[in-house]
């Protein structure tokens, strides 16, 4: 979606949280969270190429002092006379500060009569008003303050007599962060001038509450003569920055304030004489926007100013313009202006969309789509199976005056219920982990969007589909949304593979889970007696393929499943099976002993992990009683096959009473096994008196205000590449059913369980460098505190715990935001393991790439590098 610009006003703009301008040499903002994680990619046993996905480790910003005091001065001064010295002191911390003013005179030829702090916040080189300051306000990080000293002269003092001033402005947050400058002050019985410029801003052209392109800037020199005689041929020098081209016949002299009478172009001709007879001569140098003027006479005491005009480029960027002009007579230099400054506000706009014109004309355009371009969709109309992959590739692009980074979001329209999706970066890999970017202005960059469809989504014919997401990227600057849609049109292909049961007239051929809405095979038995559903499979696909085997929904607690083979082999997974071949399994159902009278449905799922085809057949098993307990995992973690994983969790009682009563169930797992057990001293590790639990009235129940500790430990199911999201629900009937839970929106976190493909893990550590030269602590996975400045040496460990090498094993990571790739001038570079197969690639930095060769069972392979924290 195409956006005009849209102008913040400046109470707007301090607001604003500018993180995605910081890797461009400015520090992160105390608080912001630096994460990523890696992917890997290898070649396992059966030639199919597997991806898998570290965990994520993060960093937190922690605030740092720092401060710029600008510059130096060196003036003349009368015998008793002032100096007025124009000082701009910049936070260049990265959290609010104020900064103690202090000026210490040397030991030169004498000592000032007085020396006091003003402020000067326009930073125009002149005090703001009579009231002395010790101190700045305080300044949010990268804002600026300018302050004058008023330096007075003994009158006692000499010509040719020099002085200095140290002056020093210091963090509150941290006394020892200090800037200084120094100023040198010389008696002077001769003609001393100073100079002040000044620019202000006429808002009018533009919006009003901003400073913008197309605003008029009116700049002035004034010019005094504090000294003693006077100053003949007194010229200026102002080379204006190009983004301020001048206006001509702008130009008014104070002795003959009439505009335009002055000749701009006419070289050393005299262009104005006041009624003392001095004269100005006037002259602009349009090609390098310069302005020039000589006066011939400036008596002592005299002032006077040059004003004219000029005007923000279309072309300039939001920040300062910052300009100084120079200024001599016949006996020489005189020291320069202040620096006066204008800045340009940050004019924020952005597009998410299929297609975008960079600033160097070049345009990116999505590679995904099959609509037309610039219509704000990404349409793909290529058929996908049951359980595929859609991708959808955006182009991001900053339409602002100032870089920015963008958070990503997506909102499911209408594709089918059960469908996830995630965003991957520009390389179609590396998932999207935090924000986009910086992104200069004018600059793009693509992400995609992936929809994993359910493998039981319903077969559509081409031209019949219309699944529909929508996608937002939100300006971190700014806040601004801009949004696009994701648009399916493809078949979605029919499973070409049969699950049947091998008893006659109830076999449940082809894609019909049930019989008219009833269950294929009714079986009778008793509690704790196993059933047994005889079943074949035929690969009805064009290559061979192997299925995962599973229930579409958990058995009630105490109930169990197995799946055997025709040798009586207990799988969770067929093993290949050739295009058009057979194969039979047995599905057993035991029931819990003592299980209720109930008529209990068992839908047997056949699932590809590779190309997502399935089957599925609905039973029914009746039995006299069940217990139904579901429990699934939290955070998103990876398992080796058959391995077990302890998944923490925390729950709450936020009511004001107390909890005595309320099932704690799981669902979602169909594959997976696993129990839910009470960490009694919450020290987040299982041991052997923590029980198992499936109600609050399991731990004694719970008090308002209270929390307890739980470990959900799960047993993965045995292929690669299989992955799991189950749901941990607090039951909203509470206490015996005399409490209704009044908020049910908290009472279910989702957890992700991954088998990782081909028995290859991935893990991600990171370790703090504080002084950037390769000496680390201790790796971990948990969140650690960085300074920016500070480097931070990730680790990204692949390992083989299978039984069979996997080959072409690639790791691939990405520098983070509000971070560079660091190689500490060689004592940090990226390295890998094992060395004498492996090789990794920097050149392509923000995008780090490893490749590792073959790893055998038992082996590792691992990347690291190092990132600095922009600062």
């Amino acid at each position: 979606m195409k956006y005009q610009k849209i102008l913040l006003s400046s109470s707007a703009l301090v607001a604003a949280a500018f993180a995605g301008s910081t890797a461009f040499a400015a520090p992160p903002d105390a608080g912001t969270v630096i994460g990523n994680q890696a992917v890997a990619t290898y070649t396992n046993g059966a030639g199919d190429t597997i991806t898998v996905t570290s965990n994520k480790v993060e960093t937190v910003v922690q605030q740092v002092a720092g401060v710029t005091l600008t510059s130096d001065n060196t003036e003349k001064v009368a015998p008793g006379g002032k100096a007025f010295l124009p000082h701009i002191i910049t936070n260049d911390g990265n959290g609010p500060d104020a900064f103690a003013l202090t000026a210490t005179e040397g030991a030169g030829g004498y000592d000032f009569a007085s020396v006091t702090f003003y402020a000067d916040a326009d930073m125009d080189g002149v005090a703001d008003n009579a009231t002395p300051i010790t101190q700045t306000p305080t300044l949010a990080a990268g804002e600026r303050f300018g302050v004058v000293i008023d330096a007075t002269a003994p009158s006692t003092a000499t010509a040719g007599q020099t002085e200095t001033l140290t002056v020093a402005a210091a963090s509150i947050l941290t006394a020892a962060v200090t800037s200084t400058n120094t100023d040198t002050l010389t008696v002077s019985s001769q003609a001393i001038m100073e100079l002040v410029k000044s620019m202000v801003v006429d808002k009018s052209a533009g919006d009003p509450n901003i400073v913008d392109a197309g605003d008029t800037v009116t700049i002035t020199l004034t010019y005094s003569n504090t000294g003693l005689a006077a100053a003949t041929a007194y010229a200026v020098e102002d080379i204006i920055d190009t983004n301020l081209p001048y206006t001509v016949n702008s130009a008014q002299w104070s002795d003959r304030a009439v505009a335009g009478g002055m000749d701009e172009t006419n070289g050393t001709g005299v262009d104005a004489t006041n009624g003392s007879g001095e004269t100005i001569v006037y002259q602009v140098n349009a090609a390098t926007n310069t302005i020039d003027f000589t006066i011939s006479n400036v008596d002592p005491g005299r002032t006077g100013s040059v004003t004219f005009e000029t005007t923000i480029g279309t072309l300039a960027d939001a920040g300062l313009i910052e300009n100084t002009a120079t200024q001599s007579d016949v006996t020489g230099n005189y020291p320069p202006s202040n620096t006066a400054s204008v800045t340009v506000d940050p004019q924020y706009a952005h597009v998410m969309d299929d297609t975008y014109t960079q600033a160097d004309t070049t345009i990116v355009r999505s590679a995904t789509d099959d609509g037309a371009a610039g219509d704000d969709e990404v349409t793909e109309t290529s058929d996908v199976s049951q359980g595929g992959v859609i991708a959808f590739e955006f182009v991001v692009g900053n339409d602002s005056n100032k870089i920015d980074s963008y958070t990503l979001d997506f909102a499911d329209v209408d594709f089918p219920a059960g469908t996830s999706f995630r965003f991957v970066g520009a390389d179609g890999i590396t998932p999207v982990v935090g924000s986009v970017g910086p992104l200069a202005p004018g600059e793009a960059t693509k992400v995609t969007l992936l929809a994993t469809l359910p493998s039981n989504t319903a077969p559509t014919a081409a031209g019949a589909t219309n699944y529909t997401a929508t996608v937002d990227a939100t300006s971190e600057a700014s806040g601004q949304v801009n949004s696009s849609t994701a648009e399916f049109t493809g078949a979605v292909q029919a499973a070409s593979v049969d699950l049947e049961n091998r008893v006659a007239g109830s076999e449940g051929d082809g894609a019909a889970p049930t019989n008219g809405g009833n269950p294929w095979v009714i079986t009778n038995t008793d509690p704790g007696v196993a059933v047994s559903f005889p079943m074949s499979i035929e690969n009805q696909g064009p290559t061979s393929d192997s299925y995962n085997l599973s229930l579409a929904a958990p058995l009630p607690a105490g109930w169990s499943v197995e799946f055997q083979l025709a040798d009586g082999t207990i799988v969770t997974n067929t093993g290949t099976i050739p295009s058009g071949a057979i194969a039979d399994i047995v599905v057993v159902i035991t029931p819990e002993d003592g299980a209720a009278p109930q008529d209990q449905l068992v839908e047997i799922v056949l699932t590809s992990p590779v190309s997502g085809q399935s089957d599925s057949i609905v039973n029914q098993v009746t039995v006299n009683e069940v217990i139904d307990v579901a429990i699934v995992a939290d955070q998103t973690v990876q398992a080796a096959p058959g391995g077990v994983v302890d998944i923490r969790h925390t729950i709450t009682n936020e009511s004001n009473i107390t909890i005595t009563e309320g099932a704690i169930t799981q669902s979602g797992l169909t594959d997976f096994s696993g129990a839910i057990y009470w960490d009694q001293n919450a020290d987040g590790v299982l041991d052997p008196s923590d029980p198992v639990i499936d109600n609050f009235d399991d731990i004694g129940g719970l008090a308002a205000g209270d929390s307890a500790s739980l470990i959900y430990r799960v047993q993965a199911g045995s292929v690669p590449g299989v992955s799991e999201i189950g749901t941990l629900t607090l039951a909203t009937s509470l206490n015996g059913a005399t409490k209704t839970d009044g908020d049910t929106a908290d009472n279910a976190v989702e957890d992700r369980i991954v088998v990782v493909s081909g028995d290859v893990t991935l893990v991600k550590t990171q370790a703090i460098d504080p002084t950037c030269t390769g000496v680390v602590g201790a790796f971990t996975k948990d969140r650690q505190d960085v300074e920016p400045g500070q480097c931070i040496r990730y680790r990204v460990e692949a390992s083989n715990t299978g039984t069979a090498p996997v080959a072409n094993v690639e790791i691939k990571d990405v520098v983070p935001a509000y971070t560079t790739f660091e190689n500490c001038g060689g004592t940090c570079d990226a390295t890998v393991t094992p060395s004498g197969t492996s090789t990794v690639t920097t050149a392509t930095a923000p995008n780090i790439a490893s490749s590792h060769g073959t790893v055998d069972p038992g082996s590792n392979a691992t990347l690291e590098f190092t990132v600095k924290v922009d600062e």
